[in-house]
């Protein structure tokens, strides 16, 4: 399946279902921004130092794993047309400490390819991009086998879904035209998009 039948897919599965998937994916979403939000970190370190710093930035760490394995979850639910639930958003902290080292081990590789030089670090990103959703499809995959199913399944598929990744960036910055509220429909049809493509792999 290419990208565009992918999208085409990802729009007829999610047609009549935007007002119920609307709210948890933004919910999701803004948890996982504020959590990265520099402006926020200094804005507390700023007004209340280092020690609030450090919890906020603590908890901010600690919630991204889960959250990210959950958003696969509610998207792969969506994607395989099963039952959903907005609880699903949470379901990644029931298995926190495989999210946590799931999560840090992913921006480390990220970290270390973009310090030795900026396109390998993309490259890793997109061989271990399928993480989250490897571990919501089957939650007792150990944290290295998720790495390396996912670098096996990513073979030869990086540029298709660097493709799939542009194409809703190029939207998402289109949706500016709109105020934002483009993004309201966008949001969904990207994390579905992405769960169809992964079970497509």
């Amino acid at each position: 399946m290419n990208n565009s039948e992918i999208r085409n897919v990802t729009k007829e599965i999610l047609k009549g279902k935007y007002k119920n998937v609307m709210l948890p994916f933004l919910l999701a979403i803004l948890l996982i921004s504020i959590s990265q939000s520099q402006d926020l970190y200094t804005h507390i370190y700023e007004a209340y130092g280092k020690t609030y710093l450090f919890t906020i930035g603590s908890i901010a760490l600690f919630i991204q794993g889960p959250i990210s394995i959950g958003l696969a979850t509610y998207s792969l639910s969506i994607a395989n047309q099963e039952d959903y639930s907005y609880n699903q958003i949470f379901t990644g902290f029931k298995y926190f400490f495989k999210a946590l080292f799931l999560f840090l081990l992913f921006n480390i590789s990220f970290l270390i390819g973009i310090i030795c030089l900026i396109i390998p670090g993309f490259i890793i990103a997109l061989m271990f991009s399928q993480i989250f959703y490897i571990m919501a499809d089957d939650p007792e995959t150990g944290v290295i086998d998720a790495f390396k199913k996912s670098a096996s399944l990513m073979k030869n598929k990086k540029l298709q879904y660097l493709g799939l990744i542009l194409k809703y960036v190029l939207f998402f910055i289109l949706g500016i035209f709109t105020l934002g509220i483009w993004w309201l429909w966008l949001i969904p049809q990207a994390y579905v998009s992405f769960a169809i493509f992964y079970k497509e792999l």
